[in-house]
């Protein structure tokens, strides 16, 4: 049985974006900078303790997961930005079945790059 959420679970919003070069004015060396594609609205995901064990023994102690309603424009090579922080996308798991109340979750880690 499909796992159900209320629409008033999703309150946060997240920019979906990349990241491109640009250049900088001052020297003209080419940095990289984010840039907002869409937003989504979100909602936090809470990992249970036996999660939280398997992700320390994965090595993904330092990420968080997100759900969003089914949403074909996002995919694994973009970044996310979270209440001021840049995320990218380390894994994402869609729902491609057929029907209304689609989930997809994400597994986000802290960008550690500049942009």
């Amino acid at each position: 049985m499909a796992r159900r959420y209320l629409p008033s679970d999703f309150r946060q919003v997240a920019e979906v974006g990349t990241t491109k070069s640009v250049p900088n004015p001052y020297t003209g060396v080419s940095v990289p900078k984010y840039e907002t594609l869409f937003k989504v609205h979100y909602k936090p995901h809470t990992r249970t303790l036996n999660q939280q064990y398997q992700a320390v023994q994965a090595g993904l102690t330092d990420t968080r997961v997100i759900v969003i309603r089914h949403n074909k424009k996002v995919s694994e090579g973009l970044k996310m930005k979270l209440d001021g922080i840049l995320y990218e996308i380390e894994q994402l798991s869609p729902d491609d079945t057929f029907g209304f109340g689609k989930y997809d979750f994400i597994t986000l880690k802290k960008s550690s790059k500049v942009g």
